[in-house]
């Protein structure tokens, strides 16, 4: 479960912070900083001879290559000292560099390495160990996501004055332009139907379908069940080149969970005591799938296998889904189609990416929260393999 501001990105690395203990024999290179953006043909059935043609040799597509193994990004913590750290999928540590301070919603991995923002910039580290500065980022910035591709940022912003909210999308190009997608005031005394009464930009993914996003409750976070999952009821995607915005979800009962390639979305439908009593799956704003729940648990942390057909998710007894509880979680991966699930109970664990290498990476907690390793998932099987060791306040950020 999510228990801080962490976008749910859809990396195609694994980078993880952690706290201590660095693989043996491994160098970590961690270089200047560099800075990129300053401010068969029909048989002959007759008996006499004939001449035999050479066969014709049919071309055969070449085999595509199973994906390789995602490398994984965290956050660890030593003391007063965070680290933001790449790993491989055997757990080496392959590149490794201090960030200061620690903002867990403003981590990210994607295509190019690690992600980060500190006093008003944002930096990359790369899987060879170089930082690279790529551009600014206000101070008050409440998130970033990292295009498909690696090229670009986006980050959200909220200016309050007495009479409500600025808020705005910011598409970063480095090295090239800065271009506001979304700018929209919302004023406490006139209400709009699309969002709450006061509201900030909650940025969740950056896919090919566009930009993800919720409009969330000014000041809304928590420590419960799945946390921001629980606040992304008014959300939707915009198109950072035409700007243009679709609607994903709107329904209070029934908050935005997951978003997949082709703005699939999965949320959980709740009854008025909070627990889950269906799961609707949508594509492209229709509802593809609609599952009852038992109403006993809570549901949540979903996540789309690549090719959007299947759900990663879990399940927590209701009685646990309470901030500081000792939750015991019970992964299912569903089979959209005939609606099968395989099931295995993980304790404290919160899928997070599903890669392109057919494994589910998230982490496995103990200790309240406060102790974490990354764990890697075969869907198949559910065999679990550690990608990373417990390590005291470690954060699982994505895979590259």
């Amino acid at each position: 479960m999510t228990r801080n501001r962490a976008a749910l990105a859809i990396p195609a690395a694994l980078v993880m912070l952690s706290g201590c203990g660095v693989a043996a024999a491994v160098t970590v290179r961690t270089t200047t900083v560099s800075d990129l953006n300053p401010n068969g043909a029909t048989a002959d059935a007759s008996p006499h001879l004939y001449a035999i043609p050479k066969p014709v040799v049919v071309p055969t597509a070449a085999p595509v290559p199973a994906p390789a193994p995602s490398d994984v990004v965290s956050v660890l913590t030593a003391g007063a000292t965070q680290y933001l750290e790449i790993r491989s999928h055997t757990g080496a540590l392959v590149a490794k560099t201090t960030i200061d301070p620690l903002l867990g919603w403003m981590v990210n991995a994607g295509p190019g390495g690690a992600y980060w923002s500190t006093s008003g910039s944002e930096y990359e580290l790369t899987t060879s160990g170089t930082v690279r500065r790529l551009g600014a980022v206000p101070g008050d910035a409440n998130g970033v996501v990292i295009a498909p591709d690696g090229t670009s940022y986006a980050y959200a912003t909220s200016d309050q004055s007495s009479t409500g909210n600025l808020n705005r999308i910011v598409v970063v190009h480095p090295g090239g332009s800065t271009t506001t997608i979304a700018d929209r005031f919302n004023n406490p005394n006139v209400p709009s139907a699309d969002a709450p009464q006061s509201w900030d930009y909650y940025l969740i993914s950056w896919t090919s379908s566009g930009i993800a996003f919720a409009r969330v409750m000014t000041g809304g976070c928590g420590c419960g069940s799945f946390d921001m999952q629980m606040q992304s009821a008014d959300s939707a995607t915009i198109n950072p080149v035409t700007e243009v915005v679709t609607p994903l979800t709107d329904n209070g009962s029934c908050p935005l969970s997951a978003v997949g390639l082709g703005m699939q979305t999965a949320c959980f439908l709740s009854d008025t005591n909070g627990n889950t009593t269906g799961l609707r799956i949508t594509s492209g704003g229709v509802l593809r799938h609609n599952f009852a729940m038992s109403g006993v648990n809570v549901g949540g942390d979903a996540v789309f296998s690549p090719a959007g057909t299947e759900l990663a998710y879990v399940t927590v007894p209701a009685a646990e889904a309470t901030c500081g509880a000792t939750w015991n979680a019970t992964l299912r991966i569903l089979n959209l189609a005939t609606g099968a699930a395989v099931t295995r109970t993980l304790g404290q664990f919160s899928p997070a990416v599903w890669g392109a290498d057919g494994l589910l990476y998230g982490s496995i907690a103990t200790q309240n929260d406060s102790v974490a390793s990354v764990v890697a998932v075969n869907p198949a099987t559910l065999a679990v393999t550690q990608v990373s060791p417990a390590i005291t306040g470690q954060q699982f950020v994505g895979i590259i």
